[in-house]
């Protein structure tokens, strides 16, 4: 009786810790969606409230920026993504730090530049701020 009491409560914390994470993770996924469309919509507010103040962006030109750097681009259309496609997602969470790697597919139109598409390898490190999963690393690299 003992030993079935002991193995239904390891079962239930198990059950309840699985939970717990599986919604952790549509969380992040949400976050990373949202970042995706802020990428498209080029709007501010939207690339500053799911940035991190410290955030570090990694362009797979070599390029770095700052989180007034990285809006700055998008705003003004030196950066500037017309389509984007989120492939082969995967998302690890620890304690109050997601890591999510995805392949992205799309399309540019950077000022200056032709359009152009784009088939990037994408690591993000994004970190719980109360509710909200905010994006603190990113780092891409050519496929």
């Amino acid at each position: 009786m003992i030993k079935n009491l002991i193995a239904l409560t390891l079962f239930l914390f198990t059950c309840t810790l699985g939970m717990a994470q599986n919604k952790e993770t549509a969380a992040v996924e949400l976050a990373v969606s949202e970042l995706r469309e802020a990428l498209i919509s080029g709007e501010a507010s939207r690339l500053k409230a799911i940035t991190s103040e410290k955030l570090s962006y990694g362009h797979s030109n070599g390029l770095i920026e700052n989180q007034e750097e990285f809006v700055e681009a998008l705003v003004s259309g030196t950066s500037n993504f017309t389509a984007i496609e989120l492939e082969d997602q995967t998302v690890e969470i620890i304690k109050d730090l997601a890591i999510v790697r995805h392949n992205l597919i799309g399309k540019t139109h950077n000022a200056g530049a032709s359009p152009a598409d784009v088939n990037l390898g994408v690591l993000t490190v994004w970190q719980k701020k109360g509710k909200n999963w905010v994006l603190v690393a990113r780092q891409a690299f050519k496929r």
